[in-house]
């Protein structure tokens, strides 16, 4: 929490989680560690830092005092350190279940709509993550979930579970719309191309998309859904990952997405230039990530 804003919509929105779902709350800020430069300069950089930890200390007992008095169980801490290491390191020692956390601090260093902290809790924060905008308060019109089946990874069909499950129920509390989305890309379309004659080509290109639409509908029978529903949107990715999902979202003016992030094979705890990420460069709205069961974090906590 950036206690330097004036409003909190994300601690409003962690607020009506926690009252639906008989929740606790852990306000945290973070004193940033100073630069060389400023230990140098400052007459007492020990006593200027506590100075800031005090403050907001101050700030997030008003924060905490406003919701306990709805009822909510609160409570605060203030950190000290880079901010999304500190904040994963909370995650671990407390085993929370979810961060929510503005897109962009006040001094984000990060080009585009998510800032620097928001992309590195992407990568490597163990828990969910729920990026909302500084400036808006939280309203989830208009809900997609994105999904990729694939009938033979485990982890995978259970993290597209989880997706679908917690995408339905925001948009059942909000009252809202809930989409579907599944982008497929042919990654070998342009060598393949090449062997085949256009009518060749373009049979080959039906039968992938009719292979994607039989694992699709096997995900979606049980929530009574299939490729073919008026929300549930099948697209071709030719243009590059995550810029299908990006464009849909765009179009359908989505207030809310909620995706998985994968991490390449054999890098334990570190997510590379997924879909995931390719949809973070593009996208202006809220999003919840989730990441598998078998996630290790790429940050452990210190010894001692």
């Amino acid at each position: 929490m950036d206690t330097r804003f004036e409003e909190h919509p994300a601690l409003d929105w962690a607020a009506r989680l926690a009252c639906e779902n008989q929740a606790e709350i852990k306000i945290v800020d973070v004193v940033p560690e100073f630069s060389w430069i400023e230990r140098m300069v400052l007459p007492d950089d020990e006593h200027m830092q506590q100075v800031l930890s005090d403050d907001k200390h101050r700030r997030l007992g008003e924060l905490a005092a406003s919701l306990q008095e709805q009822g909510i169980d609160v409570s605060t801490k203030v950190l000290s350190g880079e901010t999304s290491v500190e904040i994963i390191h909370e995650v671990l020692r407390s085993h929370h279940d979810l961060v929510v956390q503005v897109t962009k601090g006040t001094h984000s260093q990060g080009a585009g709509f998510f800032g620097t902290t928001s992309m590195r809790l992407l990568r490597k924060c163990p828990c969910a993550v729920w990026l909302v905008q500084p400036d808006v308060p939280p309203r989830f019109g208009k809900v997609l979930a994105a999904i990729d089946p694939k009938p033979d990874d485990v982890v995978r069909e259970r993290l597209n579970t989880t997706i679908m499950e917690l995408g339905m129920s925001i948009a059942d509390y909000e009252k809202g719309e809930f989409h579907v989305v599944h982008a497929w890309e042919l990654f070998a379309a342009r060598v393949v191309k090449s062997r085949f004659n256009p009518g060749e080509f373009a049979e080959f290109e039906q039968q992938a998309r009719s292979a994607v639409a039989v694992a699709l509908d096997k995900f979606l029978s049980p929530y009574g859904l299939d490729h073919q529903s008026e929300r549930v949107h099948l697209i071709r990715d030719e243009i590059g990952a995550g810029q299908a999902i990006s464009a849909l979202v765009a179009k359908e003016q989505m207030d809310l997405v909620v995706m998985g992030t994968i991490a390449r094979s054999g890098v334990s705890g570190l997510l590379m230039r997924n879909t995931a990420e390719h949809v973070l460069d593009q996208v202006e709205c809220p999003v919840l990530t989730l990441k598998p069961d078998s996630f290790n974090s790429a940050v452990t906590l210190p010894e001692g």
